[in-house]
């Protein structure tokens, strides 16, 4: 008497198989299995990132009143405003450019200097690499009053440290003088956000293999001449990616300058989000206002399709 062969894994009852034995196939379908897992993430993405993104780029194309619910098709003159007629729209730009790249700018040389410090062994180390953390963990609400107050021209402790060490004779309204104004905002973004350099510089730094240093020290070089031809290099792949990242963020960069400024004084801060915002609550033109935000997504989408091109994320960041 022959054994019964279950050919699906599932015991058949002799004929046709039952909607039971084709569930079972299903279920050990690894490839099934694989797409029915990554489905519900894959759901939530198209939810949250990539409707929203359509969305935006399909209102730009019309006038949209906040009060209005009927979109009026208006094709590209949104943009044609925009690039031709609002003078706004172009300083905005130029705002955007001089606070992204001087934020992170800022945030990779402050960023790389503190990575060499805390690379070095000495007393206290561990609570020095708590101390560098702590920006990270506070709120952009909370650094943005905070800073606020300490650059108050009547109480700010910036200016009461100044004058009492003799660097200026009279206070300094940091956040209310439209010449400054954009170089305060780039201090207080750059204290919150270049412990991001810290770590990433930190995690290839202890990737150097010690003898390249003895080596060179053999060889008589100095410690300029260590981190020039050693360090350095070695930094490279890590400093282009976090240029990027850290330039897409701070390009779109919105809370901190709203919190501090507004966008004033004389819109001397008015980057491109906060413009946009600015057109969407203030003017209710939401139809130009996704037109400014496309641009502006664009604009990132196309320098990082540069940065993919050129070069190789995966292979900039190996650790060897």
């Amino acid at each position: 008497m022959g054994e019964a062969t279950p050919t699906s894994g599932v015991e058949t009852s002799g004929g046709e198989p039952t909607l039971r034995d084709r569930l079972g196939d299903l279920l050990e379908n690894e490839t099934f299995l694989g797409y029915g897992s990554l489905s519900p993430v894959m759901l939530l993405f198209l939810f949250i990132a990539v409707f929203p993104i359509i969305w935006a780029l399909a209102g730009s194309f019309f006038a949209i009143n906040a009060f209005n619910p009927v979109w009026e098709w208006t094709g590209i003159s949104n943009y044609q405003h925009l690039f031709f007629e609002d003078g706004f729209y172009w300083s905005a730009v130029v705002k955007s450019v001089i606070f992204g790249f001087g934020s992170v700018a800022v945030q990779v040389v402050v960023g790389i200097i503190f990575a060499l410090i805390l690379q070095r062994s000495f007393r206290g180390n561990a609570f020095a690499r708590a101390v560098v953390l702590l920006p990270y963990l506070v709120p952009v609400i909370v650094v943005g009053l905070v800073f606020q107050w300490m650059m108050n021209p009547n109480y700010g402790v910036f200016n009461l440290l100044a004058i009492r060490f003799g660097l200026i004779n009279e206070a300094i309204n940091f956040l209310g003088n439209q010449d400054i104004a954009m170089y305060a905002l780039i201090v207080a973004a750059s204290w919150k956000w270049s412990i991001f350099v810290v770590m990433m510089s930190l995690a290839r730094l202890e990737a150097i293999p010690s003898g390249y240093y003895d080596a060179a020290r053999v060889n008589g070089a100095n410690a300029w001449q260590r981190f020039r031809d050693i360090t350095l290099p070695n930094l490279k792949g890590m400093i282009i990616l976090v240029v990027l990242l850290r330039g897409i963020w701070m390009f779109n960069k919105f809370d901190i300058i709203w919190i501090m400024t507004r966008g004033g004084p004389s819109q001397s801060t008015t980057t491109l989000p906060v413009y946009a915002y600015r057109v969407a609550f203030n003017q209710w033109q939401l139809g130009e206002s996704l037109a400014i935000a496309s641009t502006l997504f664009l604009t990132l989408v196309v320098g990082a399709a540069i940065y993919f091109g050129k070069f190789n994320p995966e292979q900039e960041v190996r650790v060897e």
